[in-house]
């Protein structure tokens, strides 16, 4: 794939001259020490040899194509023998390390989305990745490597690489009601013409034709696609995601590669990663993924956070402790029928821990110091079901079973109050205790099926990865720009964007695609 995507970018590269060496101000700029964000202190220059330097110069010029800003001007003074050796050595470890800090931690910081800075430990590992890379005169694929390899990060970049060879140009949608079998005029017209941009309506039609069954299954397919509730109508909410510009989709496509450079530390030999955004789940093992599973993810106004930890422990019919709001809509409902609590096998506790009955509840506090608690016994209409995957963390969020199973046949699945809630929960139970001594399926049924609490502790923990990620590649190389449910992406993109302008010196213009590499191909 890396010596795939080297020759594309290199094939539009010599297209455009890019190649050529640098102007005397670019090569001003470009021996300029990267600014004190990214620069490193320059350490040894021996070991720069041309070939060493020259497959720094191709890769670097790469970098439009991982989505980030242009390192031509760099890379470009690198190919230019004029300069002397030693001056460029010197460059050459400086870009390395700019280039490799980049592909290896991201450009932005994760938790403060900020500029990145390397600390000592990873100037440390980038040194070693140097000094390795000029010992086997591999330099290039030193670099590379350092690229995430999770969540279709190459697809993710094949997909780049597309969009600015193509360019690519789609009509608008002009606001307006929703559409549906029937109607007629020029936003229906303008519908197909947004639909045939993206290969989904393949038809002939004439001006004024009618919303017909044709049109409603290829909205139904890009919904489908997108994650969208498949109605076949165009919706306020298809509509939003149909006017997405080709340069919003260019910062999205950026900022999801990005993503996904966030997460290129190791995620575990064994681990699980839920992409919200997408409502799966995936098992992963020796860098395979071993299982997949449907969930459903919170509701927007209880949406499910982005957060790494490691499960701990699996609890084979669990306890349903209930969270804050949800109790105070059961309390209502037992206030007006306090016979359910019994019924259902609730149990009430006080301020003090200690259980009470139902008839005890002091409704005067109500709104006001609210001092009581609820849980549910394992059983029938348990919501949790009948296990629970427990890998603590501050927002009390967790995968378990459901018994709205059901719902698992939406394609839009935000029902929750935050947790997620998987499919087929005891396989995936049979693959997390796969090496659990004395715990295969039969018994993980057996213990399932009765209503006894089982806490089995893992002797590994399992790193659990939750993420949201809009753009995804799918096993056939089909890139899917998913629908934004949580309303997430806008803020990443600005804050991307920022970072971008100081390390370029430019705004929104050069971050769109209007100059730099992609302006070239105009």
């Amino acid at each position: 794939m890396f010596r795939v995507l080297g020759f594309l970018t290199l094939l539009w590269l010599s297209a455009a001259g890019r190649l050529e060496a640098a102007g005397d101000d670019a090569r001003e700029v470009a021996a300029t020490p990267a600014p004190a964000s990214m620069s490193v202190r320059a350490r040894s220059q021996a070991g720069w040899s041309e070939t060493a330097i020259e497959q720094l110069a191709i890769t670097l010029f790469d970098a439009p194509s991982h989505g980030l800003p242009s390192l031509d001007d760099t890379a470009g003074l690198l190919l230019d023998r004029t300069v002397p050796l030693e001056r460029r050595a010197g460059l050459a470890t400086e870009a390395f390390f700019r280039f490799g800090g980049w592909l290896r931690y991201g450009l932005t910081d994760a938790e403060t989305h900020e500029l990145n800075v390397l600390d000592e430990t990873e100037r440390a590992e980038l040194g070693a990745a140097l000094n390795r890379a000029l010992a086997s005169d591999r330099v290039g694929e030193a670099l590379n490597a350092l690229a995430p390899d999770i969540g279709g990060y190459q697809i993710l970049r094949a997909e780049m690489l597309r969009l600015m060879a193509l360019q690519p140009i789609w009509p608008g949608i002009d606001p307006g009601p929703s559409l549906a079998i029937g109607d007629q005029g020029e936003r229906v017209d303008q519908l197909r013409a947004r639909l045939a941009a993206v290969g989904l309506y393949r038809e002939t039609w004439q001006a004024g034709d009618a919303f017909d069954v044709r049109l409603e299954t290829a909205v139904r397919r890009y919904q489908g696609r997108a994650n969208l509730s498949p109605s076949g109508q165009m919706d306020q909410a298809t509509l939003r995601h149909l006017n997405i510009t080709p340069r919003q989709r260019l910062a999205q496509l950026r900022v999801n590669l990005e993503q996904r450079r966030w997460q290129s530390r190791d995620p575990g030999q064994r681990h699980i990663r839920v992409n919200l955004a997408d409502f799966t789940l995936e098992a992963w093992e020796d860098g395979q993924v071993a299982r997949r599973h449907e969930v459903m993810i919170g509701r927007q106004v209880s949406s499910t956070p982005e957060f790494s930890e490691d499960m701990q422990y699996v609890v084979l019919n669990p306890w349903w402790g209930i969270p804050g709001g949800l109790a105070r809509t059961r309390f209502q409902s037992f206030r007006r029928n306090p016979g359910l609590a019994a019924q259902l096998g609730f149990r009430i506790y006080d301020a003090q821990g200690q259980q009470i009955s139902v008839y005890e509840i002091d409704w005067s506090r109500w709104g006001r110091d609210w001092p009581y608690r609820m849980s549910q016994p394992p059983g029938s209409s348990n919501p949790m079901g009948e296990v629970k995957f427990i890998f603590p963390n501050s927002h009390n969020v967790y995968i378990h079973d459901t018994t709205e199973r059901d719902r698992f046949s939406e394609t839009r699945r935000d029902f929750s109050a935050a947790c997620v809630r998987v499919r087929d929960p005891l396989v995936l139970a049979e693959w997390v205790l796969s090496r659990q001594e004395g715990w295969d399926g039969d018994e993980i049924e057996r213990v399932a099926a009765g209503n006894t609490p089982t806490v089995v502790w893992l002797d590994d923990r399992i790193p659990v990865h939750i993420n949201y990620w809009t753009v995804v590649g799918d096993a056939d190389g089909e890139v899917r720009y998913l629908n934004d449910l949580y309303h997430r992406d806008g803020a990443v993109i600005r804050q991307f964007e920022l970072a971008w302008s100081q390390v370029t010196g430019s705004g929104s213009e050069r971050f769109a695609g209007r100059s730099g590499a992609a302006a070239s191909l105009r």
